[in-house]
């Protein structure tokens, strides 16, 4: 199923049924990172999942100059399959950990934060509601930690609200990001 129109269809399941790949927003966000001359980019939730997802770890290291590259995912798998994709690149650094909890304790600067993990709602919560505020969580974690001119990259946006962009994205244009697209993706920039 191609989608000419600009809109996903939907499943019975609410999920969509067709969507394009991440790429262009991928690409843009390296540029501004180049541009911005960024050193450190931390990537919560990870995995390679092929060229519909977007492969973001492989962007990172293809068509950045970052300095550090850190993927922080709860499951094992998905760091292995990084491990095996990023094998050359010396500047991947991978951790097993809850995003949120290492943000917190992340003693450096970020210069791009890409926020692409799963969470589940808690029970008897309107769907979306537990990403919603998962996502809120790790902007607020990580906010103080963020360069004057940084980048954030939400995956998953083209859903319907509550869903991973509805609480941060007027929580980071409160602090002076500027929203430059939304669809399959969202990117800020300050």
């Amino acid at each position: 199923m191609t989608n000419t129109d600009g809109y996903i269809p939907i499943a019975d399941n609410g999920f969509w049924q067709y969507r394009s790949p991440p790429t262009r927003s991928l690409e843009q966000a390296a540029d501004l990172f180049n541009q911005n001359k960024g050193e450190t980019i931390i990537e919560i939730g990870t995995g390679i999942h092929g060229g519909i997802a977007g492969n973001s770890m492989l962007v990172w290291t293809q068509k950045t100059s970052a300095k550090r590259i850190i993927a922080i995912d709860l499951e094992q798998q998905r760091l292995d399959e990084v491990r095996a994709a990023t094998r050359q690149y010396d500047n991947v650094e991978l951790v097993l950990a809850d995003g949120i909890e290492y943000v917190k304790q992340f003693p450096d600067k970020i210069d791009l934060l890409y926020l692409d993990f799963w969470t589940p709602d808690p029970k008897g919560t309107f769907p979306g509601t537990g990403r919603a505020e998962a996502y809120r969580d790790s902007y607020n974690a990580a906010k103080d930690k963020m360069n004057t001119h940084s980048i954030i990259l939400i995956d998953d946006t083209d859903h319907v609200h509550p869903w991973k962009h509805t609480y941060i994205v007027p929580l980071a244009r409160m602090n002076g990001y500027k929203v430059l697209c939304v669809g399959r993706q969202t990117l800020l920039k300050r």
